[in-house]
């Protein structure tokens, strides 16, 4: 009787493999493409370029922006699917990757965001 509950024991633990895997916060790295120092903020948070700006992993759509004079005010950062998700619906199946899916952690934010900023 003992050895069955470690199974399940071990799959509500794998449960939700990208939630446990990484991290609530994402660094990306912010340049422009003329090199132009500009102020940035996204998710709340300000950095200046080159810099890092830190946004919570949350799968909701994440944008750069900044007030600077001759750059675009507005530069979308992509997203995809981390690979730990995958790991997670092979090994935790339907459950996992629910858990995943609700908390936002199944996704991945482009590492490097270049604004586009006139010479």
């Amino acid at each position: 009787m003992k050895y069955s509950i470690i199974p399940a024991a071990a799959l509500v633990m794998l449960s939700g493999c990208a939630s446990v895997m990484t991290s609530d916060m994402q660094t990306i790295q912010v340049t422009t493409n003329t090199g132009k120092v500009v102020e940035v903020t996204a998710d709340g948070n300000q950095s200046s370029t080159p810099g890092a700006v830190q946004v919570l992993r949350d799968g909701q759509d994440k944008v750069i922006r900044t007030t600077a004079a001759g750059c675009a005010s507005e530069t979308p950062v992509k997203k995809s699917v981390t690979p730990a998700f995958f790991g997670n619906i092979l090994i935790g199946g339907l459950l996992g990757s629910t858990t995943d899916s609700s908390t936002g952690k199944m996704w991945d934010y482009e590492e490097n965001v270049e604004i586009q900023c006139d010479n």
